[in-house]
């Protein structure tokens, strides 16, 4: 919800000066309100002739239509004097001020829905929003509730609140909001700026990094060397390390217990992801196993032998058994996602096939790339996808056709990931694009690679890519320097209590470290 007003964002909240309540009349209007009230009294009800009271009497139980017509023909027979009468008696009774008749808790839970730039807005109202809004309580409920609500707001209040000093003087919720809010709008507009971003490497020793994924502590990365290696996103060095494989490790995928890796040597292993140990080995393709996904009890895999395999966990055995296999394509497969509607995968065959989940009947094939089929995501009803042809493309599944069409690649397309704001992808040409999701625009290219991109993954704060030139590179939109001006002399400091807050990011741990939660 957004109050219209031509308020900076940046700018501190505004405090309403003065005793004057924000509504007052003219010089005019005070002396017809006089007049008439004066006027009023010294004639009264007994000066009204019979008919009219009479009309007084009867007109409450007039029906609506017949009380709207005789006002209308009234108020046409009135002077201007009547009419200025009629006007300051009604002005009166038509103001009603609800955060003035309301409890406090309540006006609170009405102003929770507005943006902090309605907030600034509804601040200089009156006298009495203005007062509602200065609560600090009030900006601490906003700030906890934008924390259990929105994902950005979590991250941003873990990673600053361990520099909040509550005790100092002058400390201010409602400016930690507005600092917080300041700071997400910032990495919003880094998103279309180039060179934006501070740039993080790891340097892996894999002769090569073909896969990755990563969370709030880790990267987990899949190298040439035919081993899964484990880096801590802290001091980005190496943890561990899983050996197994005899070829390259092409794909993977983790959750809290275990990794799921395919390689080059035709197999698919189960990791036990706290220990290292392998759990099983699924060996029913033949060829290089190119993609992977799983969720819940269902792990869908793809090769270069052109089938896609769905397997499904067996609770009493503790292992995965293939379900069925899907052998439509007429080339490696080089991609394959799933939900619970439909399994989607791309092959060098030039086309994306649609599956149901439940039968692996097919469901629609997309045609449009004129080249092998790289790389895909697929997200509801979207599926965006890049190829051999240099190009991405944006597909409707329920429309069965390319719905955008985004150029600038130089070489193949090897890897994409979007989500409901931006689309990035890597490829070939060693570069990583971010695109709008919306519009298809390029919004920045980034360049740090020397060699082929093969796997990027992102968040708001963070894009996360690695390459055949066997490095890591954290392209990082939250940190930079954030300077506070010193306190003037004589004037209060506003930002006491969270000027660490702002530090220079040497002096900060890294921005994706998460610490305790908020007690």
């Amino acid at each position: 919800m957004n109050v219209e007003g031509n308020v900076d964002d940046d700018s501190p909240m505004p405090e309403v000066q003065g005793n004057k309540e924000s509504h007052s009349h003219n010089l005019f209007d005070d002396r017809a309100s006089e007049d008439c009230a004066m006027t009023l009294e010294a004639s009264g009800v007994q000066g009204i002739p019979s008919e009219g009271q009479a009309l007084l009497r009867a007109f409450p139980v007039w029906p609506d239509g017949q009380r709207a017509q005789f006002l209308q023909e009234l108020v046409s027979s009135m002077t201007c004097d009547d009419h200025v009468c009629v006007s300051n008696l009604i002005s009166p009774l038509l103001r009603r001020d609800m955060m003035e008749l309301l409890p406090e808790e309540i006006c609170w839970n009405i102003f929770y829905y507005l943006d902090l730039k309605s907030l600034r807005v509804a601040s200089q109202v009156n006298r009495t929003w203005n007062r509602v809004l200065s609560s600090e309580y009030f900006w601490r409920k906003l700030l906890q509730l934008r924390r259990n609500t929105d994902a950005d707001w979590a991250f941003m209040a873990d990673q600053r609140q361990r520099f909040l000093n509550v005790e100092a003087a002058g400390f201010s919720w409602k400016r930690v909001f507005c600092l917080f809010n300041r700071d997400l709008n910032r990495i919003a507009r880094n998103w279309n700026v180039p060179h934006s971003a501070v740039v993080y490497h790891i340097r892996c020793n894999g002769s090569g990094i073909y896969c990755l994924q990563y969370d709030d502590s880790k990267v987990v990365t899949g190298s040439r060397d035919n081993t899964i290696k484990f880096w801590d996103f802290s001091s980005l060095k190496k943890t561990k390390e899983f050996r197994g494989h005899q070829g390259s490790v092409l794909c993977l995928q983790f959750d809290n217990e275990k990794v799921i890796s395919g390689s080059s040597d035709a197999t698919v292993r189960v990791w036990d992801i706290k220990t290292g140990e392998c759990m099983q080995i699924l060996d029913e393709h033949c060829m290089s196993v190119l993609h992977l996904k799983f969720h819940g009890s269902l792990l869908v895999t793809c090769s270069k032998d052109r089938m896609v395999i769905l397997w499904e966990w067996n609770a009493p055995s503790k292992k995965y058994r293939s379900k069925f296999v899907l052998d439509d394509h007429e080339a490696a497969v080089n991609v394959v996602e799933f939900d619970e509607n439909f399994i989607v995968s791309a092959s060098g065959d030039r086309t994306i096939r649609v599956w149901h989940t439940a039968t692996g009947e097919v469901h629609r094939v997309l045609k449009g790339h004129v080249r092998g089929i790289a790389c895909l995501q697929f997200q509801g009803d979207i599926v965006v996808s890049g190829s051999s042809d240099k190009t991405l493309r944006k597909w409707s599944i329920a429309q069965g056709k390319t719905i955008a069409k985004l150029v600038g690649h130089n070489e193949l397309v090897r890897c994409v990931r979007f989500n409901s704001t931006h689309i990035v992808s890597g490829s070939y040409d060693q570069t990583v694009r971010v695109w709008d999701f919306e519009t298809g625009k390029q919004l920045m290219v980034l360049r740090g690679h020397q060699n082929r991109v093969f796997r990027v993954q992102f968040d708001r704060f963070k894009i996360v890519s690695s390459s055949q030139d066997d490095q890591v590179l954290i392209w990082d939109f939250f940190s930079g320097p954030r300077v506070v001006p010193s306190p003037r002399q004589g004037v209060p400091d506003v930002n006491a209590g969270i000027r660490n807050l702002l530090l220079d990011e040497h002096h900060l741990p890294l921005p994706w470290q998460r610490p305790p939660s908020f007690t």
